[in-house]
C-alpha cells in the first residue's frame, strides 16, 4: 500500500488546521477585547449619567431634576436594570410629587421604587423615598414601623431622618420633628431641600426668624434655589417686614417658565398676595390667591393668607377660610393661633374659640419629651396656645378664664415666659391689682430699661401713673418708645403715643411734666 503521500497530508493537514485555530482564536480575542472595551465604555457612560444626574437632583431647581430625569432615561437604555439609578429616578420622582405637586409624580415615583427593590438596590434613595412615600401618602403606621426596623439594622441617612422628621410632624410631635428636620438638614447641608424641609416647619409654627435663616441655608448651598428664595421672602412678610424689594425676586422667579411647578406657582402667588396686604389692598391680595388655590388647591398658606386679607375687610368669610387652612395642616401653629388672633381682633370671638378648640383637640393626646427624659402633655409645654387662649377669653371679657389660661403659660415656662408674664400683669392692671400687677411687669419691663416687650413698659407707666407717680411712670412710658422705635414701630405710630401720654398728663393736672415729655420723647420720632 503506497503511503508515501501521507506524511505530506498530515504534515499539510496539521499546518492549516493550526493556522485555522489561531485564527479563529484570535478573531475571539478580538472578540472578546472589543466586547470588554465595549462593556467597560458602558460602564464609563453610565457611571458619568449617573453621575451627572445626581450633582443635578443636588441643585433641587425643578428644571434640574428635569435635566437628571433626561440622564436617567439615557442611562436605563444603557443598563435598564441599574439598581441604584432606578433607586436615584424613585427619590427624584418622590421629590416632584412631595414637594412641587406635579402630577402623575407619585405613580412614577412607585413604579421606578418597585424596580428598585426588586432588583435589589440598598441606596439610601431607595429607602429613603419609601419611607417619604409612605408618610405622603397617610399610611403613618406602616412608615413608623418600617423607620423602626431600618433604625434596628443599623441604617441611618439623611433621608430617612427627614421622613422621621415629616413623620413626628404629622403626629404632632412638633418638639421632636424640629429637631428631626435640623439633623437632617445638617447631615446634609449640600442638599437644599433638607433645609427648605426645615425652614417650611419652622414657617408652619410661626418662627419666622429661624425659618428665614434655614431658608438661608438652603440658598448658601445653591444661591438659586427658587423655593427657597420665595419661602424666605414669605416668612419674612409673615414676619411684618416691609415689602420693599422683594418684587424683583418674585418676578425673576416667575419668569422661569420651566421651572414653575404647582408649588412655585402657588408660594409665588402667595407671596404676592402678602406684598399686597403690605400695601394696604386686600382685593388685590385675594385675586393673587385665588391664582395660588388654582396652581395647587392644597396649599394651606394661600387659604391662610386669604383669611388675614379677609380679616382686614372684616368679611365673616374669614373664619371658613382660616377654618379651610387649619383642616389642611391641622398640626401648623401658625394658622390656628395667628387665625384665632384675627379673629378676634375683627370681633368673631366665637370662631377665635373654635380654632382654638380645635388645635386643642388636634395635640390633646400628643406626647412630648421633658429634658429629663420623660413624657408629659404637649399642650402643657404649649405657652403660645395658652397665651393665644387667654387672650381671646380676656377680649370675650372672660377674666377668670383668661387668668387660668395665662398661669398654663407661665407654667410652661417655655421661650414666651416673658410674653406670659406681661399679659398676665396687664390683665391683673386693668383689674386694679396693682401690687400683682407691678410684680409681673416688673419682671420683663426692668428699670435699665433692658427689656425687650414695648407693651411691658406701656403697661408699667400706666400702673405708675395711675399710683400718681407720673415722674416715673414717664420713664416707662420713654422705654416703651424706645423698643418699639427699635423693633421698626412706624415714626407716625410713636408721634400719636407720644401725644396721647402728653394729653394724659395735661388731663391729669400736670401741664409742665407734659411739655417736658413731649421735648423728651420728640427725638423718637421726629423723621430722620
Amino acid at each position: 500500500m503506497e503511503t508515501s503521500g501521507r506524511g505530506d497530508w498530515k504534515r499539510r493537514e496539521g499546518l492549516g488546521s493550526a493556522l485555522a485555530q489561531i485564527g479563529v482564536a484570535a478573531v475571539l480575542l478580538a472578540g472578546g477585547v472589543a466586547w470588554y472595551v465595549h462593556r467597560g465604555q458602558v460602564r464609563q457612560e453610565v457611571d458619568a449619567h449617573l453621575r451627572t444626574a445626581r450633582a443635578a437632583v443636588l441643585k433641587g431647581n425643578p428644571s434640574d431634576l428635569a435635566m437628571a430625569q433626561q440622564n436617567l432615561e439615557t442611562l436605563f437604555t444603557l443598563a435598564p436594570d441599574s439598581r441604584d439609578a432606578r433607586a436615584l429616578a424613585a427619590d427624584l420622582q418622590a421629590e416632584l410629587w412631595l414637594t412641587h405637586h406635579q402630577p402623575g409624580a407619585d405613580a412614577k415615583a412607585r413604579e421606578q421604587l418597585e424596580r428598585a427593590e426588586a432588583l435589589g438596590s440598598r441606596s439610601g434613595e431607595r429607602y429613603g423615598a419609601r419611607a417619604l412615600l409612605l408618610v405622603g401618602e397617610g399610611k403613618t403606621g406602616e412608615a413608623e414601623k418600617l423607620l423602626e426596623e431600618l433604625k434596628t439594622q443599623g441604617a441611618s441617612s439623611p433621608k430617612l431622618t427627614l421622613a422621621q422628621a415629616r413623620l413626628l410632624q404629622k403626629e404632632g410631635r412638633l418638639s421632636e420633628a424640629r429637631q428631626a428636620f435640623a439633623r437632617a438638614a445638617e447631615a446634609a447641608w449640600k442638599d437644599p431641600r433638607f433645609s427648605v424641609a426645615y425652614g417650611d416647619a419652622l414657617l408652619d409654627e410661626g418662627l419666622f426668624p429661624q425659618a428665614v435663616e434655614a431658608f438661608g441655608r438652603a440658598t448658601a448651598a445653591n444661591p438659586d434655589h427658587l423655593l427657597a428664595r420665595v419661602s424666605s421672602v414669605l416668612a419674612q412678610l409673615y414676619a411684618g417686614r416691609p415689602p420693599d424689594g422683594v418684587a424683583a425676586t418674585l418676578e425673576e422667579v416667575r419668569s422661569r417658565a420651566k421651572d414653575m411647578t404647582p408649588e412655585l406657582q402657588a408660594r409665588v402667588a402667595v407671596a404676592q398676595a402678602e406684598v399686597a396686604l403690605a400695601k394696604g389692598a386686600p382685593d388685590e391680595a385675594l385675586t393673587h390667591v385665588d391664582a395660588a388655590l388654582k396652581a395647587w388647591p392644597d396649599e394651606h398658606y394661600a387659604l391662610f393668607t386669604r383669611g388675614r386679607a379677609l380679616a382686614v375687610k372684616r368679611a365673616p368669610e374669614a373664619r371658613q377660610a382660616f377654618e379651610a387652612a387649619v383642616a389642611k395642616r391641622p398640626t401648623a401653629p401658625l394658622l390656628t393661633l395667628e387665625g384665632a388672633r384675627l379673629l378676634q381682633a375683627q370681633g368673631d370671638g366665637e370662631g377665635a374659640l373654635a380654632l382654638l378648640d380645635t388645635y386643642e383637640k388636634t395635640f390633646r393626646e400628643v406626647k412630648a419629651r421633658t429634658p429629663d427624659g420623660k413624657e408629659a402633655p404637649a399642650l402643657d409645654r404649649d405657652d403660645r396656645y395658652w397665651l393665644a387662649r387667654g387672650g381671646v377669653m380676656e377680649m370675650a371679657g372672660r377674666q377668670d378664664d383668661a387668668l387660668a389660661a395665662y398661669d398654663k403659660a407661665l407654667a410652661a415656662r417655655g421661650v414666651g415666659l416673658a410674653r406670659a408674664q406681661y399679659a398676665k400683669g396687664a390683665l391683673l392692671l386693668a383689674r386694679k391689682d396693682f401690687d400683682g400687677a407691678k410684680a409681673l411687669l416688673t419682671a420683663v419691663a426692668p428699670e435699665t430699661g433692658a427689656g425687650t416687650i414695648p407693651e411691658a413698659y406701656a403697661a408699667l407707666g400706666e400702673l405708675l401713673f395711675a399710683q400718681g407717680d407720673f415722674a416715673a411712670g414717664c420713664q416707662q412710658h420713654y422705654f416703651a418708645l424706645v423698643r418699639a422705635r427699635a423693633q421698626g414701630a412706624p415714626v407716625e405710630q410713636l408721634a400719636t403715643r407720644a401725644n396721647d401720654i402728653k394729653k394724659r398728663l395735661e388731663t391729669s393736672g400736670q401741664p409742665a411734666m407734659a411739655k417736658a415729655w413731649l421735648n423728651e420723647a420728640s427725638p423718637l420720632f421726629q423723621q430722620q
